[in-house]
């Protein structure tokens, strides 16, 4: 047991070198296999050792805080098929949180609060205590959806963040988040359209989901029911990246606030910068000038991604904000 609770004690999220490949995995929840460490609970993969949607359920054994379950297969729920999974947003205990408290970094940027309902995907394995983020993913899609129902607690926020990544670098991203209780609606469609911002070939797909906000304050009792993922591929891709040339920016590193030096200026051109999960952060107006200075220091520490447009090409700079 004192490996078990080393391994999620010390868990970091290195990505290790696997074959990739382009499918989702168990996009339809239909495979549940039982906890290694919590046989009470089960969760919606193959098992340990295998690739598919992970949780925070272990924190239900003893040794690791005796947390309540979070995550629970659903058959009376369901868009298709016999399973959905159910995300109910549950407050962990002070020894539980104290393990997992900095794994949202790499995802959110800052620390998971105690209080969360979470899925994301990747392969943990217990007997040699390693834990790979994602599942292999090749393909450049332009779209993530899923169906869902949610049922918040007061304002909460249930969300979905989505990465394309290469060697842990930022591919493409979007979000989707909602503070809309479908009630009687029933099944809803979320679809997440990912911006890109390198014309790179991703080798894996990260996906977290939740049942309450990650940048503020969660609700203890919200609870999200997901269904039938799904992606959409393109037709035809153009390239995004451009010669950095075009662009020129400094300092960078920076402390948020830095130039951007645009080398033409002879029709129409804007700036839009994003955040590594593809949302947009800032933007110019439609203009003819070369220089800019943008300041970010509010934002996250973090790396950011500008963009210049001019006409129907664009061009990708990154920018790291210390």
């Amino acid at each position: 047991m004192n490996k078990i609770l080393q391994l999620f004690s010390a868990l970091t999220l290195v990505l290790a070198t696997y074959k990739t490949n382009a499918q989702l995995i168990n996009p339809g929840f239909e495979t549940w296999s039982n906890d290694i460490l919590v046989p009470s609970a089960m969760n919606p993969n193959s098992g340990n050792a295998t690739t598919g949607w992970l949780d925070f359920n272990y924190f239900n054994h003893s040794t690791l805080g005796s947390s309540p379950i979070s995550v629970t297969r659903c058959t009376d729920t369901v868009h298709s098929g016999s399973y959905s999974v159910r995300l109910q947003t549950r407050v962990y205990t002070p020894t539980s949180w104290g393990i997992y408290s900095n794994w949202g970094i790499p995802f959110i940027g800052h620390p998971y609060n105690d209080t969360l309902g979470i899925l994301f995907n990747g392969n943990a394995n217990v007997t040699n205590q390693t834990y790979v983020p994602g599942i292999p993913y090749t393909q450049k899609i332009t779209q993530f959806k899923f169906y869902y129902q949610y049922k918040p607690t007061g304002n909460d926020t249930a969300v979905c963040r989505v990465l394309l990544v290469k060697q842990r670098n930022p591919i493409a991203g979007g979000a989707f988040k909602t503070n809309v209780s479908t009630g009687a609606s029933g099944w809803q469609q979320a679809t997440i359209n990912l911006t890109y911002v390198s014309s790179a070939t991703p080798d894996t797909l990260w996906v977290l989901m939740s049942s309450s906000s990650l940048d503020k304050n969660p609700k203890s009792g919200s609870i999200l029911w997901i269904d039938d993922v799904s992606v959409t591929l393109p037709t035809g891709i153009n390239e995004l990246m451009d010669t950095e040339q075009e662009i020129e920016i400094f300092p960078n590193p920076s402390t948020g606030v830095f130039s951007v030096r645009s080398t033409e200026s002879n029709e129409g051109q804007h700036l839009e910068v994003y955040n590594v999960l593809g949302s947009k952060v800032y933007f110019t107006p439609d203009n003819r000038q070369m220089n800019y200075t943008l300041d970010l220091s509010h934002y996250p520490k973090g790396v950011y991604y500008v963009k210049l447009f001019r006409g129907e090409k664009s061009t990708t700079r990154k920018i790291v904000v210390q």
